[in-house]
């Protein structure tokens, strides 16, 4: 607002420019010292409310400049800050079986203070597709369950205790953690007896079919690696047990969110001799002989030493976040994560064609984004289509041996 002050009409005629210009300067002084002296003091600033002294006047200068009272961003403002948009591509790649598979599920459950939160996993099988069909269907409604207790416990803390905001942060990162590793304790539970024609695929006791005989008859080496993300607010969490990774395109810089669980990893390794196994190197290390990682859900003939407690990691995001890729060991065994955060970023950069090109080997395009991205997309975009679809090929063309499943979460807001 400008408010412009009034001019003095009754100068004589004879008074020089420089004369008006102190004398305005002066007639300025005065006022501010006048307000200042019959203003009451100023208490503290409430919550949105900027409190400014008025600035210096210049000399010579006509007007004073008050800048309006900023105020805090809304609800929806601060979710407009932080957009979710993803696409993601399963290939058999040049395997016979396909044990893949991908879990897309944005705003599946909400956090205590009412902010949704989003899911997307990738889950790589072993010993056939039962384990990872299971952790599809079933592990974001686990998941919800979990949180959904998690924040109700959370909440009656908040409410019996009165915390800091820093303490209270550490509860919900507390909380968070604990949701995850039951969820995962959990779905390991269910691994073992998993079905993959979805009959054996429920939260209570699975049902005998021709499937979970299969899986019974291969001597339950049958499981799955899982990778998992959650978003909620500003805070990207990652939780994994396996092989499968995360990676965080921030800057143009790859930020690796988990690390693979491998037999010949040191701190693996000591625990696996602790619990009384071993590691054999055959065609690779391998708990047995047998596995080629260290943690997994399911894989009961490999217990103690095989465990399913994930390793779950906590992250701020910032404005210079460009996407997270979430993949199975197809992609990472012939693809270095910075390549794939560069090769992820340039296609979400470069726009999104009307409808997504097919990824070979895929059953269909994805689907026409229809006009304006909404601030967390429900179906999967175009763009990240192309882009986890490229990776998937960039793969393949470099002579990946394995299923290729690849989630790209755009995390920038674009048009």
């Amino acid at each position: 607002m400008v408010m412009a002050s009034a001019g003095v009409n009754n100068m004589p005629q004879g008074d020089s420019e420089e004369g008006r210009l102190r004398r305005r300067a002066r007639l300025h002084a005065r006022r501010y010292a006048h307000q200042a002296s019959s203003a009451p003091a100023p208490g503290p600033a409430e919550e949105g409310e900027v409190v400014q002294s008025p600035p210096p006047s210049e000399e010579g200068s006509d007007a004073v400049v008050a800048a309006a009272p900023q105020q805090l961003p809304s609800s929806k403002e601060k979710e407009k800050r932080w957009p979710v948009s993803f696409g993601s591509v399963a290939l058999a790649g040049r395997l016979r079986e396909m044990e893949d598979t991908v879990s897309l599920h944005p705003s599946f459950c909400a956090w205590a203070d009412g902010s949704p939160m989003h899911l997307f996993a990738v889950f790589d099988g072993h010993g056939g597709p039962h384990a990872a069909a299971l952790c599809r269907e079933q592990m974001h409604v686990i998941l919800a369950e979990e949180m959904a207790g998690a924040a109700a416990a959370f909440n009656n803390r908040q409410q019996s205790e009165e915390q800091p905001a820093e303490a209270s942060a550490s509860s919900e990162q507390v909380a968070w953690r604990g949701a995850l590793s039951r969820s995962f304790a959990r779905a390991d539970a269910l691994a073992v007896s998993a079905c993959a024609c979805g009959r054996g695929s429920t939260l209570s006791v699975p049902k005998s079919c021709s499937c979970l005989q299969s899986a019974a008859q291969k001597g339950a080496i049958v499981g799955s690696t899982a990778v998992v993300a959650l978003l909620v607010r500003d805070r990207l969490i990652v939780a994994n047990c396996g092989d499968s990774r995360a990676v965080l395109s921030r800057g143009g810089v790859a930020v690796p969110l988990s690390h693979d669980h491998k037999p010949d990893r040191p701190d693996e390794m000591a625990r696996i001799k602790a619990a009384g196994g071993k590691v054999m190197y055959m065609n690779g290390a391998r708990v047995r002989g047998i596995l080629a990682m260290s943690r997994a859900l399911g894989h009961r003939l490999l217990k103690p030493e095989v465990i399913c407690e994930p390793e779950i990691s906590i992250t701020e995001r910032c404005e210079d976040d460009d996407c997270l890729i979430l993949a199975s060991d197809g992609l990472w065994d012939v693809i270095s994560n910075k390549v794939a955060c560069d090769v992820a970023r340039q296609c979400l950069e470069d726009g999104s064609p009307t409808r997504a090109p097919a990824a070979a080997g895929s059953s269909e395009a994805a689907p026409s984004s229809g006009g304006a991205a909404p601030v967390v997309s429900q179906e999967e975009e175009p763009r990240c289509f192309r882009a986890a679809a490229l990776l998937a090929r960039l793969a393949l063309g470099r002579e990946s041996s394995d299923n290729i499943s690849v989630v790209v979460v755009d995390l920038k807001a674009r048009s």
